[in-house]
C-alpha cells in the first residue's frame, strides 16, 4: 500500500452506507474488499439478518402468510444462515427469535409506499444506492422503519444521553442518510424513523432530527474524503468483531496473527 493514492479508483464508485461503515469499522478490511475486490466468507450474523430480512419482505408484499414464512425458516435455516455463533446459547436465541417474530406477524396499520425499496441519491458530489426495508405513510407522514436482529434499546430520555443512546443515534445515521432519497421523491422528510428489533419484538419509534439529519451527512462526508486520501488502511482488531463479524478474516494476515 505505502504511498499509493486510491482516489481515481474511489472516485469511480457508487457509495452505500455499508460501504463508508465498514472502513469506520476496519480500514483494512475496507481495502481487502474495495480496493483489492475480494469476496468474503458467509458469517453467522450476516446471514442470519438476511435470510429474515428475505422473509419478513415476503409478508410485506403480501407473497406469504406468517404460516409460510414459518415452514420456510424451519426447513431452510441451516441452509440459509452460515458461519458459527459465538456459543449454542447465541445460536438458540437467534433461532428462537425468528420463529417467534414469525408466528406472531402482523399487518402494519399504515399504507406501505415501498419494501426492500432501491433509493438512488447522491450526497454532496457522490453516487449514493440504499435499501428502504419499509417505507410507510400513516396520517400524511412518512414512516422509514428498519427491521434489525441486533436489539436496540429505546431511547432513555435521561440528561446524560447513556451507552445504549449514543448506539441508537450510530444505527440511526443510515435512516437519516436515506432520508435525502425520501424527500428528493415525494417532496418531505420523514416525521418517524423506527427500528423493528424483531428478535425482541420491540418497535423503536424516533422523531425526525433536522441536526441529526446534517450531522449524519457531516459523518458521511468526513468518512468519505478520509477514504480518499488514505493510503495504509491500517486494521483495526478486535477478538469478537475480527472472529464473529468480519467476514474477511480467510484473506487477513492480521486475523491470523491475532490467533497464534
Amino acid at each position: 500500500m505505502g504511498d499509493i493514492c486510491y482516489a481515481p479508483l474511489i472516485d469511480d464508485m457508487t457509495w452505500s452506507y455499508s460501504r463508508v461503515k465498514s472502513f469506520e469499522t476496519c480500514p483494512y478490511k475496507w481495502y481487502l474488499h474495495y480496493i483489492v475486490g475480494l469476496h468474503g466468507k458467509r458469517m453467522f450474523f450476516a446471514d442470519y439478518g438476511t435470510f429474515m430480512h428475505k422473509l419478513l419482505e415476503s409478508f410485506h408484499k403480501g407473497e406469504a402468510t406468517p404460516q409460510q414464512l414459518v415452514e420456510r425458516y424451519l426447513c431452510d435455516f441451516k441452509k440459509e444462515v452460515g458461519g458459527f455463533a459465538p456459543s449454542g446459547r447465541v445460536l438458540a436465541n437467534y433461532f428462537q427469535g425468528g420463529l417467534q417474530c414469525l408466528r406472531t406477524l402482523q399487518p402494519l396499520q399504515t399504507n406501505i409506499l415501498g419494501v426492500e425499496k432501491e433509493v438512488r441519491f447522491s450526497v454532496g458530489a457522490y453516487p449514493f444506492v440504499g435499501y428502504i426495508d419499509l417505507l410507510c405513510e400513516k396520517d400524511g407522514s412518512l414512516i422509514v422503519v428498519d427491521n434489525k436482529s441486533r436489539n436496540l434499546k429505546p431511547r432513555s430520555k435521561r440528561a446524560k444521553p447513556t451507552k445504549t443512546d449514543a448506539e441508537l443515534d450510530e444505527y440511526l445515521r443510515q435512516l437519516y442518510i436515506y432520508s435525502i432519497a425520501v424527500e428528493n421523491e415525494y417532496g418531505r422528510l420523514p416525521a418517524k424513523l423506527c427500528f423493528n428489533c424483531f428478535r425482541e419484538q420491540t418497535f423503536i419509534q424516533e422523531p425526525f432530527s433536522e441536526q441529526a439529519f446534517a450531522a449524519s451527512q457531516e459523518w458521511l462526508l468526513s468518512n468519505i474524503a478520509k477514504i480518499r486520501t488514505e493510503s495504509e488502511f491500517k486494521p483495526s482488531v478486535e477478538f469478537f468483531k475480527c472472529t464473529y463479524l468480519c467476514e474477511m478474516q480467510d484473506h487477513c494476515e492480521y486475523f491470523d496473527l491475532m490467533r497464534r
